[in-house]
């Protein structure tokens, strides 16, 4: 018998390693892509994809327990839900950064750099 906080490590550990072999086979089949995860995480629960002034991101959300990305804004399926995208699904749905609101009303990033900028907990992933 399993109990909460043994279920949300696994869970945790799970996602974290697919997003780690998510990331790094999106950079090995575009290298022109950047991956960016949060500077203090331990088991990452999203990743950002940057290629020149497009962006993508990848997360998982905890309640209720579902994926984010590629376009959808809710892949849920349970528990143990597993990562629902692929390579190609990243590399075909970026959008550009100019489309990203910047926490304020009507104000949108303008660039890549003002992006990272104001997302400056966000480090990019060495693959």
């Amino acid at each position: 018998m399993s109990d909460y906080l043994t279920d949300y490590r696994a869970r945790m550990e799970r996602n974290h390693n697919a997003l780690m072999e998510l990331a790094k086979n999106v950079v090995k089949a575009d290298p022109e892509v950047e991956a960016y995860i949060g500077r203090n995480d331990v088991l990452i629960k999203s990743v950002v994809f940057i290629k020149g002034e497009t962006i993508n991101g990848v997360a998982f959300l905890e309640v209720p327990y579902r994926w984010s990305g590629c376009g959808i804004s809710n892949h849920s399926g349970g528990d143990n839900v597993s990562m629902p995208f692929d390579v190609n699904d990243v590399l075909t749905t970026f959008k550009p950064i100019t489309t990203i609101l910047n926490r304020q009303p009507d104000e949108y990033f303008k660039s890549k750099e003002d992006y990272l900028k104001w997302c400056s907990y966000l480090n990019r992933m060495e693959v």
